[in-house]
């Protein structure tokens, strides 16, 4: 059942944008801050075997003109690394749909994530939710902070959202 609602899960995730709104307007100037912990139990390509929790910190900033930047902070343990992107990168991975926020990662090898936020209406507070999906019979592979592929033995799971909204552009 699990395997089915992650196939599910990845075939939602892909589908394609079907007219794409405009960022609204109680958005402009404002920074959307979206924190979480992903865990995956996997196997590196040498055998060492991993389950530690990376967090990731993802800021988006909504210009006054709409358009979306976006910066992914990830860390496990020693390892880190920070990717800013401009609206020339995040127009395709971005859209918004009524009161909600919808971004698609597939910068794994194989596998996919879609974040999705949920503003209320007055877009003054948000919340987030991540989903983890991939294709039926494929294994959900990355390219782990240390360099080294992995393997999942099953989907990454995604806990502890947290999103906020504030004035300004954090970058």
């Amino acid at each position: 059942m699990k395997a089915a609602t992650a196939v599910l899960g990845f075939s939602a995730l892909l589908l394609p944008c079907i007219e794409a709104q405009a960022a609204p307007a109680q958005l402009y100037n404002k920074t959307i801050s979206i924190s979480y912990s992903v865990t995956a139990n996997a196997v590196a390509e040498d055998g060492t075997v991993s389950n530690r929790p990376r967090t990731v910190q993802r800021t988006l900033y909504v210009s006054s003109k709409g358009r979306i930047f976006s910066r992914s902070d990830r860390q496990v343990g020693r390892n880190s690394d920070s990717v800013e992107r401009g609206p020339e990168s995040t127009s395709g991975a971005f859209r918004f749909d009524g009161n909600r926020l919808i971004g698609v990662n597939t910068n794994f090898i194989s596998g996919a994530g879609q974040l999705i936020v949920s503003f209320d209406g007055g877009f003054q507070s948000c919340t987030a939710s991540i989903v983890m999906g991939r294709e039926n019979g494929k294994a959900f592979k990355f390219k782990g902070l240390n360099g080294q592929i992995f393997t999942a033995t099953g989907v990454p799971t995604v806990s502890t959202p947290s999103c906020s909204i504030r004035e300004g552009n954090p970058f």
